[in-house]
């Protein structure tokens, strides 16, 4: 009965998605590594579940990714306990690539949650370093997108690390708090890896947004409460009436103008989120309170050093936190309290959150999450939500099936710092993993394919 199933499913799957863009693909004796409800869902077969699966790792399994015709969208199905001969045999003499896994540890991409990468070259280059404007007249309006380099070396060389997918953004400078609207990219290197052009706002508190607006906390505090009242009156589904609408547009101490005011539209709406840089806990509080003021707002913070002392708060009034948990000794007067303790007090009291790297820029450093994550497991944090925390926690936060849209075949454990991965695939495309860092370190340091490990050759 269940064959039956399949080959009906396989037809129907050929019949509506065949694409001459893009292979499909079969990975056969995989150890996937997936949430449970992902599995569930993505499951064909009616088997139960065993009990003994543990940390969310699913053995034998056999995955089956079709890309849609005329699109980039895949279709990701999972077998199990089917053997992969018999799913072959029904492909056919389709055009697919078949990748034995070997036993070897299957995900989906490394997805970094925040980061710079591609919009600089040289950080210390003005030229070439497009993170930030501080002499703009606009803030909000600017796109991260805009400044993306896809062929930046960075891309390469932090795809070569399994990450597929990064939201990008710019930091606020000048005069605002608002440093503009951020985007989600994945690390192809093609022209168009741009997936969300305007897929959130971000805005400067504590001590870096104190200086942006005059050199006070209630001063940053005000222009960003400033910038979300006249997006809400801006908003005609939010003013009261007309009158209300003109004054506010020529409130001369509004520092967000009206074409800006679209952008946080969306965020007061709740349809992108506002993600806020802040890190001591008091300057947290300040923000839980903001959300109880504009209750819609979908908030996450960035930093967050001191998170583990109002945890329960955060977790409440159901804010996103990124933090990097190797954040334990100060860097400034706001990160005082910094410890390692901060992912496991907030994983205890319910936290959403997922783990980046805030020391390197985001430029190179995004390569270095599984060695994060690894950190954090080392540290008392169970495997599979430090893993979660890298891929599937902080992809959801912006609608984006990061299974559905990447896959990644390592040689070992993943969040072991010796792991590599040995072939990605984005959207259906095989990816290189070669990188300016391999291409040099071949050229100066050849080895023989003789001499390598086995599972390097």
């Amino acid at each position: 009965m269940i064959r039956i199933f399949i080959y009906s499913f396989i037809i129907f799957i050929f019949l509506i998605n065949y694409s001459a863009y893009a292979k499909d693909l079969l990975i056969t004796n995989a150890k996937l590594v997936i949430d449970t409800k992902t599995f569930k869902e993505n499951l064909e077969s009616n088997e139960k579940l065993p009990t003994d699966y543990t940390n969310n790792i699913h053995e034998n399994i056999t995955i089956y990714q079709s890309v849609r015709a005329g699109s980039d969208k895949t279709i990701t199905v999972f077998f199990k306990g089917i053997e992969a001969d018999y799913i072959k045999d029904m492909l056919g003499d389709t055009d697919y690539v078949i990748k034995d896994a070997e036993g070897n540890w299957v995900t989906s991409g490394i997805f970094a949650p925040y980061s710079h990468l591609g919009m600089a070259d040289i950080g210390g280059e003005e030229l070439t370093n497009d993170i930030s404007s501080p002499g703009s007249s606009t803030t909000i309006s600017e796109k991260a997108s805009d400044s993306f380099n896809p062929q930046s070396v960075f891309v390469a060389n932090n795809r070569r690390h399994g990450v597929t997918h990064a939201v990008i953004s710019p930091t606020a400078a000048g005069n605002s708090v608002f440093a503009g609207t951020g985007s989600i990219v994945s690390l192809t290197g093609k022209y168009n890896s741009v997936i969300k052009e305007r897929a959130f706002v971000f805005a400067q508190l504590g001590e870096k947004g104190t200086q942006n607006s005059g050199g006070s906390r209630s001063a940053s505090l005000l222009q960003l409460k400033e910038g979300l009242n006249t997006a809400l009156c801006n908003d005609f589904r939010n003013c009261r009436n007309s009158l209300e609408r003109a004054i506010n547009n020529i409130n001369i101490n509004s520092s967000i103008s009206n074409s800006e005011s679209e952008y946080l539209i969306r965020v007061t709406r709740g349809n992108i989120p506002l993600i806020i840089s802040v890190e001591r806990a008091i300057d947290i509080i300040k923000v839980i309170n903001l959300k109880k003021t504009f209750k819609r707002l979908d908030i996450i913070i960035l930093g967050a050093s001191e998170a583990w002392k109002v945890a329960e708060q955060i977790a409440e009034n159901n804010i996103k936190v990124m933090i990097d948990p190797h954040n334990n000794l100060p860097s400034s007067f706001e990160t005082v309290d910094s410890s390692l303790k901060n992912i496991i007090i907030l994983d205890k009291a319910g936290v959403d959150y997922a783990i980046t790297n805030l020391s390197a820029l985001g430029l190179q450093g995004i390569g270095t999450l599984t060695q994060h994550a690894g950190n954090a497991v080392a540290n008392g944090l169970e495997w599979h939500k430090a893993f979660a925390a890298i891929t599937s926690t902080p992809a959801s936060w912006f609608n984006l099936s990061l299974i559905n849209n990447s896959l990644v075949i390592w040689d070992g454990d993943p969040l072991n710092i010796t792991s590599t991965p040995t072939s990605m695939f984005i959207d259906g495309h095989a990816q290189s993993l070669e990188s300016r860092q391999t291409l040099l370190r071949d050229r100066y340091n050849p080895v023989n394919e003789s001499e390598k490990e086995h599972k390097y050759r």
